[in-house]
């Protein structure tokens, strides 16, 4: 019986998301992934039971890889709430950069990421998120009235700009544009409030004319 291996793992993963990420799903064949991977088919099954599950894999993977990693450095507690929440920005716009090709395979008629392992990582980011921004509510940092709302919208403006940005954008523009966005989103100043309460009725056309 054949033994997994890490690299070969890599190695179909990678060969496997290019091709994803240059046809529709239902086009790429696991004959294709093996031939240009230059491996058998059946070596394939050593690693995945399915495409369907490579598929999920290749996702799920480097997801859970920027998760881990936000959470191994921001657990130690020794940045502030706003130094915290730059840097998270930070490394979602760097994880996008870094795998455009996930992007595209988000983009493309894939199956629907319907696994349990997905929600719970995705459930970690907005926590995470959530967090950051009561603990800068509480240390005066913020004044974010409804952190829940934005831990939940922060992680679509990265995908957002990933998935229709203009191919001419760079990855240092899109974290300050962000990051510009949030904090003036969460940094409230005297009377907004107020502010918001009338913006609101605005928009609503509820303005009392």
């Amino acid at each position: 019986m054949q033994r997994p291996d890490e690299k070969k793992r890599q190695l179909i993963a990678a060969t496997a998301a290019k091709l994803f990420a240059t046809r529709p799903f239902h086009k790429v064949k696991l004959d294709d992934v093996a031939a240009e991977a230059g491996v058998g088919k059946g070596t394939l099954y050593v690693y995945f039971k399915s495409k369907e599950d490579l598929y999920f894999w290749l996702i799920y993977d480097a997801f859970s890889q920027v998760i881990e990693q936000l959470e191994s450095q921001l657990g130690r507690g020794e940045l502030s709430a706003s130094q915290t929440l730059r840097r998270i920005i930070a490394e979602l716009v760097k994880f996008g950069f870094d795998n455009p090709q996930l992007f595209e395979l988000m983009r493309s008629a894939g199956p629907r990421i319907k696994d349990e392992r997905w929600e719970t990582k995705r459930k970690e980011l907005v926590t995470l998120i959530e967090k950051t921004i009561r603990r800068g509510n509480k240390s005066g940092e913020f004044d974010d009235p409804h952190p829940e709302i934005t831990a939940l919208c922060l992680p679509g403006f990265m995908r957002s700009v990933m998935l229709f940005g203009s191919r001419g954008l760079d990855e240092r523009t899109v974290v300050v544009q962000i990051t510009r966005l949030v904090e003036r989103g969460v940094c409230g100043g005297e009377g907004s409030d107020k502010n918001d309460k009338r913006n609101v009725a605005v928009a609503t056309g509820r303005n009392g004319r």
